[in-house]
């Protein structure tokens, strides 16, 4: 391995905590999945989850489904969505990596063949059981095609160490693997990638760095002063400015630019029809009178004369605007022009009121607006009393962490927050295989107010946490990770059979300092944990069964091991 490729591997492994692997080539095929994955995705996802390429699986190293930039895990979090959202786009992404230095023509061809046996309707190839349950979510997904937008685009990327080849017998091969996916007639579109060292390197760098483009606003006014916003401004600018604000250099929309817009594109609703309408009729340069325009938020704005460079920026309304005129990005010209406000700031309460004032003919939850509660506020600045050992980080906005040097394994973002409170104090771990927006509607009354003591939400993530690592070192078996909730669940009542305190009380603030004070030793943690795998051992778990990590009556046994003393 070159040395610059081994340089952002060892920092990756470090960062994640994949230095209990010993074998080099597992943590590139991680670093390879990270790296290809997480830029086109707004949310923070499990690394392990889309690795396909344990237990001898043959041709293939990675595999997600991408719904609307949120990877997929499993067929819940699939069904949760499909539920929940009007409109979804989807991606199918497969990868395989090589530590090998050169591109091979029958290494390629046996990459396409596994991926075309992924996805007939009966593979031939034996399958490990993780690629089974990939298999089944990908083939649930395709009898869903009726509710996406279109039918998946599909990506390819075989990855090695070398450098990039321009060889025509490789080429041909590509091109054999592409029309033998094509005629399965899944995907809108399929695009085959080969990377090497340099293009590898390039999509690692690129996780983490700012958001930035620079474009001509002639036509504008700038606003009055407004306390705690650097600079605002009304203008127009062409359709295709905003096109180039909202898609990266492969005319691929950027997945983090709508993320603060309450609302996912509604695809084909009779408002978005209007507005597709005005763009393919003769009355183009009427778009600018008859739409309502966006609304762009940027961290930081400068400008020289009429060019504006905005970084870290977000639409935050007009997503519905800037979704259309994507998709007839073919019948933009100079006519069409959008109305635009423009405001620099990094404060994140006005982010938050502009998000509710410019969102008003909806019904904006309060799942949207979480990460701007003031108790979101306080909850991250908690987490930050902690240090050493124990130190973790509450990510309240998504991927708020990517440009930081923190250890990646240490941040809890709000779905897993989540997951383990519902875990820890509601002995519900058959919920955390849900999405967020179900988990939230199912616990989000009971969570998040003002009154409850902070130490309570730590707690159960520095539990969870601590589960995490002793898998990575090997102090469980890795077929006991898919009931990890369960054995969160099961760590609180080996620390503390008593019924829990309120949570506003004082009491519950003295049950989890208790509790951090018996997880923190290494020693004590490891001897609760070799109780509870001695429990679930006696309950004869099939942990075969892909169903078993939602199973309330494995809740209900795993209960059953600590009765209530009577009083």
């Amino acid at each position: 391995m070159d040395r610059i490729t081994k340089s952002y591997l060892d920092e990756f492994v470090k960062s994640f905590g994949f230095d209990s692997i010993s074998d080099e080539t597992k943590q590139f095929e991680h670093f390879v999945n990270y790296s290809i994955i997480d830029h086109r995705i707004e949310e923070r996802f499990d690394i392990e989850e889309v690795n396909i390429g344990k237990d001898s699986t043959i041709g293939l190293d990675g595999f997600t489904v991408i719904l609307n930039k949120r990877v997929i895990s499993n067929e819940d979090e699939l069904n949760d969505l499909l539920k929940n959202h009007n409109d979804i786009s989807a991606e199918v992404i497969f990868i395989q990596s090589k530590t090998s230095r050169s591109f091979e023509t029958k290494e390629i061809g046996n990459f396409g063949w596994a991926i075309t046996d992924f996805i007939s309707e009966k593979p031939k190839i034996q399958w490990s059981e993780t690629a089974k349950e990939k298999i089944s979510l990908f083939n649930k997904l395709i009898s869903n095609t009726s509710k996406l937008r279109s039918k998946p685009n599909c990506f390819l990327f075989y990855v090695t160490l070398g450098n990039k080849p321009e060889d025509q017998n490789i080429t041909a091969k590509i091109s054999d693997v592409q029309k033998n996916i094509e005629s399965e007639n899944l995907f809108s579109k399929i695009n085959f990638e080969l990377l090497g060292a340099n293009e590898i390197q390039q999509y690692y760098k690129k996780i983490g760095q700012a958001l930035s483009k620079s474009f001509d606003f002639p036509q504008k006014v700038t606003l009055p002063l407004i306390d705690k916003v650097k600079e605002s401004y009304l203008g127009v600018l062409k359709a295709s400015t905003i096109i180039e604000l909202m898609t990266d250099e492969n005319r691929e929309l950027l997945p983090n630019v709508f993320y603060d817009n309450v609302r996912d594109f509604q695809g084909d609703n009779n408002v978005n029809k209007e507005i597709a309408a005005t763009i393919n009729s003769e009355y183009k340069d009427a778009f600018l009178i008859l739409n309502n325009g966006i609304t762009i938020v940027a961290e930081e704005l400068e400008t020289t004369r009429n060019t504006f460079t905005i970084s870290n920026y977000q639409i935050i309304n007009g997503c519905q605007t800037s979704n259309v005129l994507f998709e007839n990005i073919d019948k933009l010209d100079e006519n069409v022009m959008v109305p635009v406000k423009l405001i620099s700031s990094k404060n994140r309460d006005i982010t938050a009121k502009l998000i509710r004032s410019t969102n008003r003919q909806t019904e904006v939850k309060e799942q949207d607006l979480i990460a701007f509660s003031n108790f979101q506020k306080k909850l991250e600045d908690y987490y930050k009393i902690f240090s050493g050992n124990n130190q973790l980080f509450y990510e309240r906005r998504s991927k708020q962490y990517s440009k930081s040097i923190i250890e990646k394994k240490k941040i809890i973002d709000k779905t897993t927050q989540i997951k383990s409170v519902a875990s820890f104090y509601f002995d519900k771990p058959d919920l955390a295989t849900r999405f967020f927006g179900t988990l939230f509607s199912e616990l989000g009354s009971k969570l998040f107010d003002e009154s409850h003591q902070l130490i309570l939400y730590y707690t159960a993530s520095l539990a969870l946490y601590k589960i995490e690592e002793a898998f990575k070192r090997g102090l469980i078996h890795k077929r006991y990770k898919k009931i990890k909730y369960f054995l969160l669940m099961m760590l609180r009542y080996e620390i503390d059979n008593n019924p829990l305190p309120q949570f506003n009380s004082n009491k519950m603030e003295k049950f989890c300092e208790e509790a951090i004070k018996q997880i923190s030793p290494d020693k004590d943690f490891n001897r609760y944990l070799k109780n509870i795998i001695q429990k679930i051992n006696s309950l004869k778990v099939n942990l075969d069964d892909k169903e078993i990590s939602k199973s309330k009556t494995l809740v209900t046994n795993c209960l059953r091991k600590y009765p209530r003393k009577k009083s």
